[in-house]
């Protein structure tokens, strides 16, 4: 790997690792505005959503601190690239119901699905899937 790539992937794992580490660390110290911003998308029962308000946060602060401690990166972001994409189905739905509804990303307060978190996460997916090619195998 060139020094120029070297350091484009020390950074993207880096900033992957804080995004996903802060907005995991925001759901779990809210569970209950999470476990709200998860059922406000009206997909899962109610029996799940507790599961899921409970269970997505610990995902997203262990691949982020796998990724940051490069313990199995590849693994993390691979988790972290399904998360993503289903993270991305969801809000494609969402819109495509018209529902007018705060994303739950754990990133900022009342951002509202919609096509600027689209993106973002688009973003966020493509670095990640770059970041998973050129990390050599664990």
């Amino acid at each position: 790997m060139s020094p120029a790539k070297h350091w484009l992937a020390w950074l993207l794992r880096l900033t992957l690792g804080g995004v996903f580490f802060y907005a995991g660390l925001i759901k779990i110290w809210q569970p209950f505005q999470y476990a709200a911003a998860i059922e406000a998308y009206q997909l899962l029962p109610q029996f799940l959503l507790a599961l899921a308000a409970a269970v997505i946060p610990w995902i997203e602060v262990v691949c982020a601190s796998s990724l940051v401690l490069y313990f199995k990166p590849r693994s993390a972001l691979l988790t972290l690239i399904s998360l993503l994409g289903i993270f991305l189905i969801i809000m494609l739905f969402t819109m495509a119901r018209g529902l007018d509804i705060d994303c739950g990303c754990g990133l900022l307060a009342n951002r509202r699905v919609g096509w600027l978190v689209l993106l973002e996460d688009s973003m966020l997916l493509l670095a990640a899937a770059w970041l998973y090619r050129v990390l050599s195998p664990e």
